[in-house]
């Protein structure tokens, strides 16, 4: 009596035979193939289409991305030797220069730089309608000395 049932052991396909009580594995050597390339046209796939998306945000920034072999990863390195593409990625997409590790302290210093330029616009409007309101109570205050004939310095009436 012959049983055959197929186990999957990592990445090798086996065959095991039970032949009146006996087992013997037998490796099934043209699934095991094609499994493994079937994963590695898989890997590749995902590699390219990753590789696309990240071409497709070069592109967006107004770069032009790098030529390179279908499925393969995106070199950083050849983008870090490219000057004109990483001043294009870190002044219009930061977080792709981040990723790609391309990424210059100037634009983090620029943006601290922005920050701190904003700070000061919000405490310099605060201090301009802090001194506004100052200026109109105290031309308030001189026009009612005005119209009540007391003189604003000695707070007396004019005779």
């Amino acid at each position: 009596m012959i049983k055959k049932q197929r186990t999957e052991t990592s990445h090798l396909l086996l065959t095991e035979l039970q032949i009146e009580g006996r087992r013997c594995s037998v490796m099934d050597s043209s699934n095991v193939l094609n499994s493994v390339i079937a994963a590695a046209y898989v890997q590749a796939a995902e590699t390219e289409i990753a590789a696309r998306e990240i071409e497709a945000r070069i592109i967006a920034t107004g770069g032009r991305p790098l030529l390179r072999q279908y499925g393969k990863p995106i070199d950083a390195e050849a983008i870090r030797q490219n000057l004109t593409l990483v001043s294009q990625l870190n002044r219009r997409d930061p977080k792709l220069a981040t990723y790609l590790g391309v990424q210059a302290s100037y634009q983090q210093q620029l943006e601290l730089e922005q920050a701190q330029s904003k700070l000061l616009e919000q405490a310099l409007s605060t201090a301009t309608a802090e001194l506004k309101e100052r200026n109109n109570a105290a031309t308030s205050n001189r026009y009612q000395y005005q119209l009540t004939s007391i003189n604003p310095i000695t707070a007396m009436y004019y005779i």
